[in-house]
């Protein structure tokens, strides 16, 4: 009597089966993190550039930048940084109560917070490397205007890292 052959897999090759999917969606979800983390960091820099845009209208209008700062001028002192563009001192979406000379605003219909749930800012004696990196202070460093978010750590005032998603605005 013959035997007929049985069909099917070993187990051997279905552990096999089961290792190459589990390591195809390994690579597949570390894929989608690293886009969905570029994703974030576009958002941030294009959220700043129209940031940018609306502090150049107002600075057309009022000859000032937000917390009444002068433009593109690197100020050393304390108490230089706007660390919320929505905030009335900015003057982006309000006058902060009539103090900035021809406001013509709303300079933007909304100011939104960075993808991280953190507000924009802006500091007028940031300190940058001369490729215009966020720098820790050290040697080589040198300040600058910079319209900004803290990125994803959202380190805050204080704390700038590498992280610092930053446009040098003179």
């Amino acid at each position: 009597m013959k035997v007929a052959a049985q069909q099917g897999f070993t187990l051997v090759e279905l552990l096999m089966v089961i290792g190459i999917i589990s390591l195809l969606a390994t690579m597949t979800i570390g894929a989608v993190k690293y886009a969905q983390q570029q994703a974030a960091v576009g958002r941030a820099e294009n959220d700043i550039a129209a940031i940018h845009k609306a502090m150049g209208q107002l600075m057309v209008d009022t000859a000032e930048w937000p917390g009444h700062q002068t433009p593109e001028e690197v100020d050393t002192g304390g108490g230089n940084e706007v660390w919320d563009m929505a905030a009335d001192e900015a003057g982006i979406l309000n006058d902060d109560s009539g103090a900035f000379n021809n406001w013509a605003g709303p300079y933007m219909p909304r100011v939104p917070t960075d993808p991280w749930g953190n507000s924009y800012f802006l500091d007028t004696d940031y300190s940058v490397t001369a490729d215009g990196q966020p720098c820790d202070g050290g040697s080589g460093c040198h300040n600058e205007p910079v319209l900004g978010s803290f990125g994803p750590n959202g380190a805050g005032q204080n704390a700038y890292d590498s992280d610092d998603i930053i446009l040098i605005v003179r």
